[in-house]
């Protein structure tokens, strides 16, 4: 019976949450790119160092001083809150990262999509005889110099340019959005590592509760009063949880890990404990919530931008279909020669070159290929909306779930479970009760236990999933940056 229903708490306790499983809400919210600042010192350090061999004991400790610094700059505060590590993935995170020189790099598109394309420096030699290519033995030889340069059709570079500008834009958003899912994925992170140290606790505590049962056990079976039989429940009880317990280690570790690999902090680093979990802030209203989404989310926004650069290439490749022009001047130098009607004088000349778009069906299928795209952005549009929207609401209502369970267990199971159990030892000890039966009191006070704790973890990582799949906060500041 105790192994039954403690296989049974442990499985509800240690299944993943929903918000591990389903990811596809999780959002972002704009970071703060971190300041190198590692060459300024090392510059002045080398400065110091080039006054001479007197300054080299100031230098060290210098050196040993930064060291210390950067070591304690890594270091995590203890306890941990959620602030220190929101503010470490702003400066960390690679993730992050990636996504801030993407939009640098497409924001750097912008200026060359609308660019006139680089001018071209001609230079000939004309009309040279084969015998001795001397340039004054004719009228006709000399040497021309000219400069080109390609004009598109009007309207076609600022298309260009609009197209790159809203791919910068929505880079720019997919900054944000990024910045959503790694906060929302660092609470997450945040939040299990809290519920795996709060578990240990709790099976620790159960840990020290079943050996005063099992003390209580062997003395009453010494002075004849009690069974075998229970002291061996005892150790078999005993037995699993501490098998419970090296579980709750290896969950700690794990989420160590998760969260570590988050802040991009090092691997044997271990973290201390968090604060408190409970997140004190009200249930925001659904259709409220559904109502913004559109306008809030930063991944409908980047999408939005897709679709106006869409509409924007689709017009240039139109565009493309008009003729364009090279337009060229010439200057041609020339010697005097005998019988030259014009006595040596300078040529100058001029040219214009228009490409003939001849081939209608090549450029009615590049268009209708540009069509095509920007239908499929419109479709991306509405399926990434539809898919916040139901994200939303299974967050919601897992966030609902959640508030229910801490109130069904506050205001009921857990005082209930510790009234059974206190009243279970009670009776154990003038033997009106079986042992079997106080163990089965303390396995319900611990999975009560575990039960709420779970529950208000998973509140909190709906409440993060909300966030992130809305794309702006709906807590006080203080109430995520101070972790409870």
């Amino acid at each position: 019976m105790f192994a039954a229903q403690r296989g049974w708490a442990w499985r509800w306790a240690s299944s993943a949450p929903v918000a591990e499983k389903e990811r596809s809400g999780v959002g972002r919210f704009p970071l703060v790119r971190r300041k190198e600042r590692g060459f300024s010192v090392a510059t002045n350090l080398r400065g110091l160092a080039a006054g001479g061999p007197r300054l080299a004991a100031s230098v060290g400790a210098g050196c040993v001083l930064l060291a210390a610094l950067s070591v304690h700059a890594q270091a995590p505060p203890n306890p941990l809150p959620l602030r220190w590590c929101l503010q470490r993935a702003e400066a960390a995170n690679p993730d992050l990262d990636v996504a801030r020189a993407a939009a640098e790099a497409a924001n750097e598109r912008i200026y060359p999509a609308g660019a006139l394309p680089d001018p071209r420096i001609r230079y000939e030699l004309s009309n040279a005889p084969i015998g001795d290519l001397d340039l004054g033995s004719t009228p006709q030889s000399g040497q021309g110099f000219g400069l080109n340069i390609r004009l598109p059709f009007p309207g076609l570079l600022k298309s260009r340019r609009k197209a790159a500008s809203a791919i910068a834009l929505a880079m720019q958003e997919s900054v944000g959005d990024e910045a959503r899912r790694v906060a929302a994925a660092v609470e997450w992170a945040w939040v299990e590592l809290g519920f795996a140290q709060r578990a240990l606790e709790i099976t620790e505590e159960s840990i020290d509760l079943l050996r005063q049962f099992a003390k209580i056990a062997e003395a009453k079976y010494k002075v004849g009063e009690g069974l075998q039989q229970s002291v061996m429940h005892a150790q078999a009880a005993l037995t699993e949880l501490l098998e419970e317990r090296l579980q709750r280690q290896a969950a700690i570790r794990s989420a160590e890990a998760r969260l570590g690999a988050l802040l991009d902090l090092p691997v044997d680093l271990s973290l201390p404990r968090t604060l408190a979990l409970r997140q004190p802030t009200p249930l925001p209203d659904a259709a409220a919530l559904v109502e913004r989404l559109e306008a809030s989310s930063p991944r409908l926004r980047a999408l939005a931008e897709r679709i106006e650069a869409a509409e924007h290439r689709k017009r240039a490749v139109r565009l493309e279909g008009y003729p364009d022009f090279d337009v060229g001047v010439g200057y041609r130098v020339r010697r005097q020669v005998p019988g030259d009607p014009v006595e040596g004088d300078d040529f100058v000349g001029a040219s214009v070159v228009v490409r003939l778009p001849l081939d209608r069906r090549k450029r009615r299928a590049l268009v209708a290929e540009q069509d095509a795209l920007v239908r499929q952005s419109r479709a991306q549009y509405r399926r990434m909306r539809t898919e916040l929207r139901d994200v939303l609401m299974r967050r919601y209502a897992d966030l609902e779930q959640a508030n229910r369970t801490i109130a069904l267990l506050e205001d009921g199971l857990l005082p209930q479970a510790r009234q059974a159990l206190d009243s279970s030892r009670a009776a154990y000890a003038v033997n009106k009760l079986s042992f079997l039966s106080l163990i089965d009191s303390q396995v319900r006070l611990l999975d009560a236990q575990l039960r709420l704790q779970r529950a208000i973890a998973d509140r909190r990582i709906a409440f993060a999933a909300i966030e992130a799949s809305v794309g702006v906060s709906l807590r006080p500041a203080a109430g995520v940056s101070d972790g409870g």
